[in-house]
């Protein structure tokens, strides 16, 4: 294409304002709405070329400039949406930047929701600057936009604006609902590089956003705030659900015995409860009371153990147990107890209730999870579990990230034919688990052993 200079440019650009016509329908703000004349024979030769050049350099841009539109003003499908949502979740964690996705939907009760909120959509494909999406999150039912480096006070001002474009009978039944990763955020002086990108995206908004300031917002009626990792929590199978419930069920009836057996032992050996009680964290970041056979005597204080979990956290360290050597925090055939897995299986209980699954992430302790980086939380995304992908592909050999891809592969993955696969290795994984401690000892007995003395070398020195 003919290159023109920008003396050239400033003066086609003039002669054409002056000289052509605007089409019908020209796109506002763009050059291709003027149609050269016939009569171009006034133009000299060299004039012409370059009226003709820079037309073809104006019609080019725009294309460009479309292609960089949101899907040219298209709403996105809600398999295309939500795909969009877990590459800027992605991007987040590995940015450190925040976002928020606000969802729509009417309850005006006359059975126009789903044209409202087409034409909402329409509005906003509009109105959102380029690096914003809308789609469907629910097709007919709602629909959302999705507002990179937006806080939720930042989302709640453009819920304001928006309510103020709409009309009034519209605008009373709109439902809206913030979600904002990471949540935390937003009220902590961590937001303070997301805020100053909030205030430049609000002035170039095309009036609507008004410049946001940093100052909590009050939520206007209809809008809600949540945390945006329950949307990306896997919906519960109900095939999963049904092995989960019968499956416990069946267990709990066959090891009846055992559960008395045991409880009377722990009753023997040590003064206080059967049963230890710990709160959890488990589906969607829900707290819930997690059952174990007592293997520790009453009143232990968790410290200890609490920098113990920061330090393998932060490290690239085997999660080997803190009772693996002496310690007295124990009872009584305590360690084979845990070694075995038996002290696991109250926690059919919560199986039964629905809080965990036979398969799925070990529930993390609530000071565990204050440590997790963003995207260890995405093991949240699915129901934990009493055994696992990480139980079963060498566990306390592992470290803390390599458990968290595992669970995280897990969630992804998840099927029948996987859960069969895991419950099935979970017997074997128990058995090198119990039998690990004593093939340590009997190393630790050979290698003492050889370096010791026979009786006749100390017959000889004595």
């Amino acid at each position: 294409m003919l290159t023109i200079p920008p003396n050239d440019k400033l003066k086609i650009s003039s002669i054409i304002s002056a000289r052509y016509k605007p089409l019908p329908g020209a796109v506002f703000g763009t050059k291709i709405g003027y149609l050269l004349p016939h009569h171009m024979g006034w133009l000299s030769s060299s004039e012409r070329g370059l009226a003709v050049g820079f037309q073809l350099h104006d019609i080019r841009s725009l294309f460009k400039r479309k292609k960089r539109m949101n899907a040219s003003g298209v709403i996105h499908s809600p398999d295309s949406f939500r795909m969009i949502l877990e590459r800027e979740r992605a991007r987040a964690e590995r940015t450190g930047h925040i976002f928020s996705l606000v969802i729509f939907s009417f309850n005006h009760g006359k059975g126009t929701d789903a044209v409202m909120l087409e034409q909402l959509g329409t509005v906003l494909v509009q109105k959102v600057r380029m690096s914003d999406e809308v789609g469907w999150y629910d097709e007919g039912k709602s629909i959302g936009t999705l507002l990179p480096g937006t806080t939720a006070n930042g989302a709640a001002q453009f819920i304001e604006i928006l309510r103020k474009k709409i009309g009034e009978e519209v605008e009373s039944s709109l439902v809206s609902t913030v979600y904002t990763y990471p949540y935390s955020l937003d009220t902590t002086d961590g937001c303070k590089e997301a805020v100053e990108e909030r205030d430049t995206r609000s002035k170039s908004m095309l009036s609507l956003f008004a410049t946001a300031s940093s100052s909590p917002m009050t939520p206007s009626p209809g809008t809600t705030a949540r945390p945006l990792e329950v949307l990306y929590a896997r919906p519960f199978p109900l095939w999963k659900r049904t092995i989960d419930f019968f499956g416990a069920l069946l267990f709990l009836i066959l090891l009846f015995p055992l559960f008395l057996l045991v409880g009377f032992f722990i009753k023997v050996v040590s003064p206080g409860p059967v049963f230890y009680r710990q709160q959890r964290i488990g589906y969607k970041r829900r707290t819930f009371t997690f059952w174990k056979f007592r293997t520790m005597h009453v009143n232990n204080d968790t410290e200890g153990h609490r920098q113990y979990l920061s330090h393998l956290i932060e490290n690239e360290a085997p999660m080997t147990k803190m009772d693996d050597g002496n310690d007295n925090r124990i009872i009584p055939f305590g360690k084979f107890l845990r070694y075995s897995c038996i002290d696991e299986l109250p926690q059919l209980i919560n199986v039964l209730k629905g809080d965990m699954s036979l398969v799925g992430p070990r529930p993390c302790l609530p000071y565990e999870a204050e440590k997790y980086l963003h995207w260890h939380a995405r093991r949240f995304d699915t129901m934990p579990g009493m055994t696992g992908l990480w139980q079963v592909s060498g566990k306390n050999r592992m470290t803390f990230k390599e458990m968290i891809r595992l669970d995280i592969r897990y969630s992804r993955k998840m099927s029948p034919f996987l859960d069969t696969k895991i419950l099935l290795l979970t017997g074997p994984a128990i058995l090198g688990m119990v039998s690990e401690p004593l093939v340590r000892k009997t190393a630790r007995d050979k290698k003492v052993a050889a370096f010791a003395p026979s009786r006749r070398e100390q017959s000889a020195r004595g």
